[in-house]
């Protein structure tokens, strides 16, 4: 099961990084056509890494209440890790909320309200946690020893998205609120 939450990880941030390219160039005024394709493929591996996540954790919580003890101080980042991961799903419902209305075929815009912004900065710094929190497990699964160096460069190269994410969200709303 392991093993499985790995390649979904991998698929994830794959998607995640596509998606966030693309939605940032569409917020700042440019066009990404396979944007809702690489978007519901994140949502389906998203909703399955949650299910397995929760299965894992489900089966933890058993071993723990079988063996008496929790031991719940030492593992602190195990549940930081959950915790993070589904502090993250609330925000990850609005962005869904605000960035997918259509009707008739035809993508409408709602308008990008403080409240709407706050949201998507928040989801921002949710997967920021979640993903700091989880580097150095993902490498462990993938098999990689966990060298400082390449847990920084991949947190130095997330970071530098989700900068242009923030970035591409406050332009959106300065944009909005010009109109």
């Amino acid at each position: 099961m392991r093993k499985v939450n790995m390649f979904l990880v991998i698929g994830i941030l794959a998607t995640f990084l596509a998606h966030s390219i693309m939605g940032a160039m569409r917020l700042m005024g440019g066009g990404a056509d396979a944007l809702k394709i690489v978007a519901w493929a994140c949502v389906g591996l998203i909703g399955t890494h949650v299910i397995v996540t929760g299965v894992m954790t489900w089966r933890t919580l058993r071993a723990m209440r079988r063996a008496g003890a929790g031991y719940f101080r030492d593992n602190l980042m195990f549940w930081a890790r959950r915790i993070s991961g589904f502090a993250m799903l609330i925000p990850l419902i609005m962005h869904f909320a605000i960035f997918s209305a259509a009707s008739e075929g035809a993508y409408r815009l709602k308008a990008f309200t403080t409240g709407r912004l706050v949201s998507q900065l928040l989801l921002i710094l949710c997967m920021a946690l979640h993903i700091i929190t989880n580097v150095r497990p993902m490498l462990i699964g993938m098999g990689v020893q966990p060298k400082k160096a390449l847990r920084a460069d991949i947190l130095l190269v997330l970071s530098a998205v989700l900068l242009c994410l923030g970035a591409a969200f406050l332009i959106y709303y300065v944009r909005w609120m010009r109109v």
